[in-house]
């Protein structure tokens, strides 16, 4: 019987994506509960982990590393003489990691387990709208696979973060500085990494008015050099609390722990609310949910146009040029009436 000492997972990124690999590592420690849990992943992203009990080491490597930066790891890797290497990427990079630590499959050991990408059924569906992936897992789901296939234990897919009682004090103060009470406001992330993910401005403040008229409190969320959370910031002047870039993704995840609900565009913002347990309202226009990161919190939404465009979905993660003479119709189709009115019955 297989029972490896020494584990080593890759995944590099990107955010939202580090978040729903967590149930891999938890799992793994369900399964293999003496082994030694390495995670490799980029420094930077993999913070978002710290403090997660079912990690024993880190490796923080840069994303933007030369060839040789990546062969030095690989020499310092082999060191280590892992039993299995998990990867949970399946990149260029993590494959010619997997390959050079089992002697390009050489080796008996270590084993390697890799996800499937399902690219080409993704491709297929963004180039011809050939949709073979109509019943595919959730992509947390889909991180395990490799996993379930060598257990019986049926495994658990929700998603976890574990802020430190440091940041869980620097929430609470942030709380009670704003005078927010907990489960008492709405986050709002009007951002995304790519403009086809982002639901129109105006849109987003018609639902803050309305939000507001409702007595509520609004706390927007986000990363650095976001022009969407200035401009509402601005706009609202004074009745809107601007949250966005003053925290790690760490912190953020604590704040949105203490939401009443979060409304986003398909962002890291709904995988980090989630495994804090507060529902997501994500608002989806390029991408769709076959390709695995629609919400699951029995209380999120995932909302999309009602109407049949040829043109989507159009992007992968939201990069590229919208195709519709009707500019983003995809997402202008999702009314702020009907976000509003999936708020209110919440």
């Amino acid at each position: 019987m297989f029972n490896p000492r020494k584990i080593l997972i890759i995944r590099f990124s990107a955010l939202g994506d580090l978040v729903l690999t967590t149930p891999v590592f938890r799992e793994i420690k369900r399964v293999y509960p003496d082994a030694d849990v390495t995670l490799l992943t980029s420094s930077g992203f993999g913070s978002v982990l710290d403090n997660n009990p079912h990690i024993d080491n880190f490796i923080m490597h840069n994303r933007n590393e030369s060839f040789s930066e990546l062969n030095s790891l690989i020499k310092q890797l082999r060191k280590e003489k892992y039993d299995l290497i998990y990867d949970a990427h399946r990149s260029l990079r993590s494959i010619w990691v997997a390959l050079n630590l089992s002697g390009f499959s050489l080796f008996q050991t270590p084993k390697v387990w890799s996800i499937n990408k399902r690219s080409w059924r993704r491709a297929l569906l963004l180039s011809f709208k050939l949709n073979l992936l109509r019943n595919t897992v959730p992509q947390r789901v889909h991180l395990l696979e490799p996993l379930q296939q060598n257990t019986t234990l049926e495994l658990q897919n929700q998603t976890e973060l574990f802020p430190d009682q440091r940041v869980v004090t620097q929430i609470q103060n942030y709380l009670k500085k704003n005078k927010l009470q907990s489960k008492k406001f709405v986050a709002v992330s009007p951002s995304a990494s790519y403009g086809l993910k982002c639901w129109p401005l105006d849109y987003f403040e018609i639902l803050i008015s309305n939000v507001l008229e409702q007595g509520l409190s609004i706390v927007l969320v986000g990363g650095p050099d976001e022009s969407e959370t200035s401009q509402l910031e601005e706009n609202f002047a004074g009745k809107i609390i601007n949250a966005a870039a003053k925290f790690s993704p760490l912190e953020s995840a604590e704040l949105l722990r203490h939401a009443r609900i979060v409304v986003t565009n398909d962002s890291a913002v709904s995988h980090l609310a989630e495994a804090m347990r507060t529902p997501a309202v994500v608002l989806f226009g390029a991408t769709v949910k076959e390709f695995g990161y629609a919400p699951f919190l029995e209380g999120s939404k995932m909302l999309e146009t009602k109407e049949r465009l040829r043109c989507r979905p159009c992007s992968k993660d939201g990069r590229g040029h919208c195709r519709n003479p009707d500019v983003l119709r995809c997402l202008k189709a999702i009314s702020p009436e009907r976000v509003f009115t999936t708020l209110a019955e919440k």
